[in-house]
């Protein structure tokens, strides 16, 4: 609550319930929330913004639109009182504030022109791109997110069930060099085309697109909340000019594809001492292992979309991917659950659908054709069980950056570098993981030679391949995957 010699509350004190209080604010954004489908009107929004920088979302309500719309002015400040704080709604909010003030009726709007200096123009909760995996078809949060423009494509209408709407696609970069797909429908996609064009396509341009929707971890589009700034004069536009500005004055030398692939070789000690936020999901690793076993818990295999590969739930019978919609029939695919090794190590890697196709040989469906009884379901078929003991190079990646890898590609035709592989096999010191050289695995990763029949060490050997290539089982229950 505001004190006698302070009449504003600020944002951050305003919660459900409070009433005789009065907000000083600046309007950073306007616009009307529709669905572009039928122009439906949801009500004209606002994002607040106090003297603490603080921000709130505000709604006028479509029947009130009338009594406000010549009231409220983007980007000046204002003294309001008597609305209501109610909690956040459910859809494309553009700020995290858990509150969401209400205009009514009642509501005064009385305009300030003095000493307004102290309240922002702009707020924005910019993501990073290697984040934004974690907003995907997630319209709760709209998203901010900040580049440099490299791409930007020419205007196009296009028809949309009976009515026609333009288009603008771009792309931006950050400073990582991870680029990002934008679209841009309606309204902005104009106003963003025209502006570029007066800017000229070869013009060095700093972007933010503030309430975005997240279509994939590489791509994000417009909605009716969204915006579009080109330079902005905010630090953090500032920054990243800046960091920009030495990047282009002293330009990486572009690596081959042999450098790069020799770079990226990590023992299982160094993957599974990485850091997610060092890498992203299209982040390619190297290493050479021997496969130990595969868990048969929840099955070797699952019925996914032939389309998308993703799994038709615990009813395939329905012929539906929540994804792709009807589909002729679910397909059985690959799920191993393998847990490999080298000299520095273990860990749990997940081979999927065509690469543990290749690895094994033969198509699932082939192996599910089989099946006899339902033990079968959770009993390594031959084909996969001859893999235990074997050693292959595979390419891995961390889809969702919880430090869960999977197979991506089989490179058994890639060998770690020589001089590399020599120097780790000598030093037992921690690696150092600015060097890419040094992270090349040994080439002690591979099957031992063999050991003399009736031997000691050949006895326990035999007796622990054996307990490693017993599969657990349990009754067929839930076993698919998301």
């Amino acid at each position: 609550m505001g004190s006698a010699e302070d009449e504003f509350t600020p944002l951050s004190q305003l919660k459900y319930g409070i009433g005789n209080c009065k907000v000083r604010v600046r309007i950073s954004r306007l616009w009307e929330s529709f669905n572009p489908k039928n122009d439906i009107s949801f009500g004209l929004d606002s994002l607040l913004i106090d003297d603490q920088g603080k921000t709130m979302q505000a709604r006028v309500d479509p029947d009130d639109i009338d009594l406000f719309e010549d009231q409220l002015v983007e980007g000046k400040v204002y003294a309001l009182s008597d609305f209501t704080v109610d909690v956040m709604r459910e859809d494309y909010m553009c700020c995290s504030n858990k509150w969401t003030m209400y205009f009514k009726r009642q509501t005064v709007v009385k305009e300030i022109q003095g000493d307004i200096d102290s309240i922002p123009l702009h707020s924005f909760e910019f993501v990073k791109f290697k984040d934004l995996r974690s907003r995907c078809d997630d319209k709760s949060l709209l998203t901010d997110v900040l580049g440099h423009i490299v791409y930007v494509g020419e205007l196009q209408e296009v028809s949309k069930k009976s009515r026609h709407i333009e288009i603008c696609n771009a792309s931006i970069r950050d400073l990582r060099g991870r680029n990002l797909s934008v679209t841009l429908y309606g309204d902005i996609a104009c106003g963003f085309a025209e502006d570029m064009l007066e800017k000229g396509l070869e013009s060095s341009v700093v972007a933010v697109f503030a309430g975005m929707r997240v279509e994939s971890t590489h791509s994000v589009c417009s909605t009716t909340c969204s915006k579009y700034y080109l330079d902005l004069d905010i630090p953090e536009v500032q920054e990243f000019s800046e960091s920009l500005r030495i990047q282009q004055a002293n330009p990486a030398p572009e690596k081959s594809r042999a450098q790069k692939l020799a770079e990226s070789w990590r023992t299982i000690e160094q993957i599974k001492s990485l850091d997610p936020e060092e890498y992203d999901e299209d982040t390619m690793f190297l290493c050479r292992v021997s496969l130990l076993d595969i868990d048969c818990t929840s099955g070797w295999c699952y019925a996914g979309c032939e389309f998308c590969q993703k799994s038709m739930g615990r009813n395939p019978r329905k012929y539906r991917c929540i994804r792709c919609g009807p589909v002729k029939r679910p397909v059985q695919m690959y799920k191993l659950k393998a847990k490999v090794q080298d000299a520095t190590g273990t860990m749990d890697l997940m081979i999927f659908c065509d690469v543990a196709e290749k690895l094994v040989g033969v198509s699932a469906e082939e192996l599910v054709d089989e099946i006899e009884d339902d033990d079968d379901w959770y009993t390594l078929p031959e084909e996969i069980e001859d893999l235990l003991g074997s050693t292959h190079t595979f390419q891995v990646f961390d889809k969702y950056g919880h430090g869960s890898f999977s197979v991506n590609s089989i490179m058994d035709h890639v060998s770690p570098p020589v001089a590399a592989a020599a120097a780790a096999t000598q030093s037992k010191e921690e690696p150092d993981l600015e060097d890419s050289v040094s992270l090349t695995p040994t080439t002690t990763q591979c099957k031992e030679g063999p050991v003399p029949e009736g031997s000691a060490p050949a006895e326990e050997a035999r007796s622990k391949s054996a307990r490693l290539q017993k599969p657990n089982k349990r009754l067929r229950g839930d076993d698919w995957i998301n």
